[in-house]
């Protein structure tokens, strides 16, 4: 189709959709939704920009979405400028998409496609790897923050390489139709993200997605129960531990002396609690869970009083960003920590909340942060300029790893831990965005270039040998003359 014919398709589905919920703001979304799906289905690579950009939209109007449905105000429309932080948040989203396509098409020009083999490891290799990482990924942890502060985040970052096992192993599974087999995995971790301090179900549930989309064929009725089985799964399990989230974090430390199976105990029994609540109280929990996606309210209150009460800094938050991933701590030890974000919710928005004397952070995602530093509409540029050397990124693994399953699998972890929040700050955001790629993506290479380099070492073997066998046939009939 082409795309005056789609542009025509979403003014008119727009329109409608307005006309008929009275929500133009929320109407007016669908165009960046659009944009998304029609610019980042990006040719030779995984469809995981596109779903993660759909979630960093989605977090734009969740709040919207909801209020509609229900009629319950979440916390974000008390803020009087709600509406136009809504709207700054959709066009960096669109600022995102381009800097994205730009970036992948300039590298594409430089770096030519090159032969590929599918398969890098067999499925006991797969397999032992996977549940070692599965099983001592808290020892793990527990090493990386004991050790040099400088290394800390490469070991967590590697940590994440879990998740594309994980990711290999489903593709293949939902490949050859072994669905029983699939579930048992999604549920196994969803199980296991459901026993720790943080949500760690929701990367298993976007990758799971992100498999299905993959192989998805819109004419069979299995694939849409699939997808919308997984989507119905995300939506309760992020609502389930809105509900048992406190009481887990507040025994942590007694829970981290437990056994795996006393845990799971330990959850299990919590989720029974919540589901035999009341239905006002399971209301609540779906309140708070819009209210920590729609992360809209104190943006929009720094928004009312920048400039007219505080001026623009001038670059300052995105300097200071900037700063801290270019000095590594392991190169400076004692560097100093970034601001928390709690810190700026109080000095930009006028509210005091809790922050480091409490141990905790209220996120001030990044376009609240461009705003402040540039206003508008500087504040776009270095967004364009993050996404540009995103999509730069993303081309440059597809055509530098050989192996495709080792490509499409490290891709969709990097691109979808860094791109799916709309709500991190530009030093989370910077920070993770070039650890993941530095320690994640470089040890990705080691192994791909090992593979590769033991996969033609023994197609080398094979050749000598067929050459040796075809000219120890064509000397027979000699020696037999």
């Amino acid at each position: 189709m082409r795309v005056s014919s789609e542009l025509f398709l979403v003014a008119f589905a727009t329109v409608v959709v307005g006309g008929l919920t009275d929500q133009w703001l929320m109407a007016s979304s669908l165009p960046f939704l659009w944009l998304i799906w029609r610019f980042l289905r990006l040719e030779g690579g995984p469809p995981v920009l596109a779903f993660a950009m759909t979630y960093h939209w989605g977090q734009n109007v969740v709040g919207l979405v909801y209020y509609s449905l229900t009629g319950r105000k979440p916390l974000g429309m008390q803020a009087d400028m709600y509406a136009q932080m809504v709207l700054i948040g959709l066009v960096c989203v669109a600022v995102i998409v381009v800097g994205i396509v730009a970036g992948d098409a300039f590298v594409a020009r430089q770096i030519k496609p090159r032969p590929t083999r599918e398969i890098a490891l067999g499925w006991s290799n797969l397999l032992v790897f996977y549940f070692a990482l599965l099983v001592f990924r808290g020892t793990l942890r527990d090493y990386a923050w004991n050790i040099s502060p400088g290394l800390t985040q490469g070991v967590l970052a590697i940590t994440y390489i879990r998740f594309a096992l994980f990711y290999l192993i489903l593709r293949r599974l939902v490949f050859l139709r072994r669905w029983r087999y699939a579930v048992m995995f999604i549920g196994l971790e969803l199980v296991m993200g459901m026993i720790g301090f943080f949500a760690e179900f929701r990367e298993p549930l976007f990758i799971a997605v992100v498999v299905l989309a993959e192989q998805f064929d819109y004419r069979r009725a299995s694939h849409w129960v699939s997808v919308g089985s997984v989507a119905t799964v995300m939506a309760l399990a992020g609502v389930l531990w809105i509900g048992i989230r406190s009481p887990l974090r507040e025994f942590s430390d007694q829970l981290s002396t437990k056994s795996t199976s006393e845990r799971v105990e330990y959850s299990a029994a919590l989720a029974q609690d919540w589901f035999n609540s009341s239905a006002e109280n399971k209301l609540d929990g779906v309140d708070t869970f819009v209210d920590r996606m729609w992360d809209i309210y104190y943006p929009a209150l720094a928004l009312a009083r920048v400039p007219s009460v505080l001026p623009h800094t001038d670059g300052s938050i995105i300097n200071a960003a900037l700063m801290h991933v270019l000095t590594p701590r392991i190169l400076v030890p004692d560097k100093a920590d970034v601001e928390s974000d709690s810190l700026q919710v109080r000095r930009f928005a006028g509210v005091y909340v809790a922050g480091p004397e409490q141990n905790t952070t209220i996120s001030f995602g990044y376009p609240i942060q461009s705003y402040i530093d540039y206003g508008i509409p500087m504040m776009f540029l270095p967004v364009f300029v993050y996404a540009f050397f995103r999509g730069m990124a993303y081309r440059f693994l597809l055509r530098v790893l050989v192996h495709r399953e080792i490509s499409v699998a490290v891709v969709t972890v990097i691109f979808w831990m860094t791109l799916y929040a709309a709500n991190k700050s530009w030093p989370k955001m910077l920070g993770l965005s070039v650890t993941m790629l530095v320690y994640l993506g470089g040890f990705t290479f080691v192994i791909d270039r090992y593979l590769a380099s033991s996969a033609e070492a023994l197609d080398e073997l094979e050749a000598a040998a067929a050459a040796a066998a075809d000219a120890d046939h064509r000397a027979r009939p000699q020696m037999n003359a």
